[in-house]
């Protein structure tokens, strides 16, 4: 089918263990895969801009193979593990450097520090050039990430209420909008996916104990040493998941495990659609 007529998009709309491997030789579950949003999933589009929003330093990519790409993780990202699962055997990538033939399979348009503005969030910017398989990201419990915890007082919480509050009202509307949009654009399909899971206490399952405090103290500049068992922590830095975490939040947006996980449905049923 012409990849135009059955377009997966993955949005991220705000900043956010097994090893998931497909099938050798099995063909992609949809025939491109579009990338959309910020440092979250960020593949290197940033590398070459004029901003401090840069990850294609150590120790940023320790444990990615081809080592810093521009990816803000210690490897790979939600993405990244999201292409695996449904199958692509490439990662997606990013839009500053994808070439010739390689743009078949999707783009990564992704790039850290962007953020939702109206001039560029009409709904209908995507839907006219033929997306029609649609992962809208909910926020996850920003009041509960690294940097929130160290500039706010907390009351005695654990994390930031007023701003987790906030985030619920933000993701409860982002629910309301995907059975709008389900409604008004015709053969359209979108879902949410709860980005809160690893806030839910499953995670210490995959190995994920470490909530709170980042691997790699504040930005990982240069000069810094990461902690060394990486896979027990949910943070990356103050403000990104450790391949660990995307690997875990990958997993449960795909095949969701509860009925909290992605609404309507997740994402391997609108694969199959």
């Amino acid at each position: 089918m012409a990849c135009e007529l059955k377009i997966l998009l993955v949005v991220s709309v705000l900043p956010l263990v097994s090893i998931l491997i497909p099938l050798a030789n099995a063909k992609p579950q949809v025939p491109c895969y579009f990338i959309f949003g910020d440092s979250l999933v960020d593949n290197g589009n940033n590398n070459d801009l004029e901003t401090s929003a840069k990850a294609n330093h150590v120790p940023y990519g320790i444990d990615f193979p081809d080592g810093p790409t521009g990816r803000f993780s210690n490897g790979r990202t939600m993405a990244d593990f999201l292409a695996q699962l449904l199958g692509f055997d490439k990662f997606i990538p990013p839009f500053s450097t994808a070439k010739g033939t390689k743009i078949l399979m999707g783009v990564n348009y992704a790039s850290a520090g962007a953020g939702i503005r109206d001039e560029s969030g009409k709904r209908l910017t995507l839907y006219k050039y033929g997306a029609r398989k649609v992962v809208l990201l909910g926020l996850n419990k920003i009041g509960c990430i690294p940097a929130e915890i160290a500039f706010h007082d907390r009351n005695g919480s654990s994390c930031v209420d007023k701003i987790n509050s906030d985030v619920q009202l933000f993701n409860d509307k982002l629910i309301s909008l995907v059975d709008i949009l389900n409604n008004d654009l015709t053969g359209a399909n979108f879902i949410y996916v709860n980005m809160s899971l690893l806030s839910l206490g499953d995670s210490s399952s995959a190995g994920i104990t470490v909530m709170n405090s980042p691997c790699c103290k504040g930005r990982c500049t240069r000069k810094q040493v990461p902690c060394t068992n990486r896979s027990t922590y949910a943070f990356w830095d103050r403000f990104h998941p450790t391949e660990a975490a995307s690997s875990y939040l990958a997993s449960r947006a795909y095949a969701a495990r509860t009925p909290f996980d992605a609404y309507p449905f997740d994402i391997r049923r609108l694969a199959l659609l």
